[in-house]
């Protein structure tokens, strides 16, 4: 016979545990490497990019445009999002602000 724990009963509450920048041995906070204003600038383009190509690849395609071009609108459109976030998330931990 086996026993099961069944804890859906119970609600949790974390409200009272730090935050992980605040724990004990933590030496520095996360610093990113890019200016906020490169960041934004980045996003911006890749957020105007990103609608044309998504755009662009279908009406390629609808347009019988050859192959190797909605090949190439299509994996554009698809790296447009992974470079903006590369630019997000990229962050140098021994880096000081």
């Amino acid at each position: 016979m086996t026993d099961t724990l069944d804890d859906t009963r119970h609600a949790y509450d974390d409200a009272d545990q730090p935050l992980p920048d605040s724990m004990p041995g933590t030496e520095t906070p996360y610093v990113p490497v890019f200016d906020p204003s490169v960041r934004t600038a980045i996003y911006v383009a890749c957020t105007i990019l990103g609608v044309i190509l998504a755009v662009a690849a279908p009406v390629a395609i609808a347009a019988h445009a050859p192959e190797w071009a909605t090949i190439l609108l299509s994996a554009m459109a698809g790296a447009i999002p992974t470079i903006a976030a590369a630019f997000g998330v990229a962050y140098n931990p021994s880096r000081k602000a």
